[in-house]
């Protein structure tokens, strides 16, 4: 694929700004999650109180994946696409492709949360 993105259903439907918009959120969960994960380890807090790091954890993934695979989920599942430079979201009108787009967002949820499940349920196990 050149520098320039382009719309291709199922698997890029966000612009290089919006990919750094969402390596950017990855960067904030990531902060987030070593500020909690440490307070939670400083403080020794309980099994349950550790599940909360489910969440930052979550959001360093989902934002990275994202950047990563240049596709919003919730474009995706919106049935919208911003994969044109300097463009605005639109809505997709092709029901193959929405239904591409809706698949591809599902599979990256489900990463993010085995991602972050196994990362909060090392968490609690320590």
């Amino acid at each position: 694929m050149s520098q320039e993105s382009t719309y291709i259903p199922g698997v890029c439907n966000i612009n290089k700004e919006e990919i750094a918009y969402r390596k950017k959120a990855g960067y904030f969960g990531l902060g987030a999650s070593v500020v909690v994960i440490t307070i939670l380890l400083v403080l020794d807090a309980n099994q349950y109180l550790r599940l909360i790091a489910f969440f930052p954890v979550f959001v360093t993934a989902i934002g990275f994946l994202q950047a990563k695979n240049k596709f919003c989920v919730a474009y995706g599942a919106a049935g919208k696409q911003n994969a044109t430079d300097g463009g605005k979201a639109s809505q997709i009108k092709d029901k193959l492709a929405i239904s591409g787009d809706k698949k591809r967002a599902r599979r990256m949820n489900i990463q993010a949360l085995a991602i972050s499940l196994v990362v909060t349920i090392v968490l609690v196990l320590i």
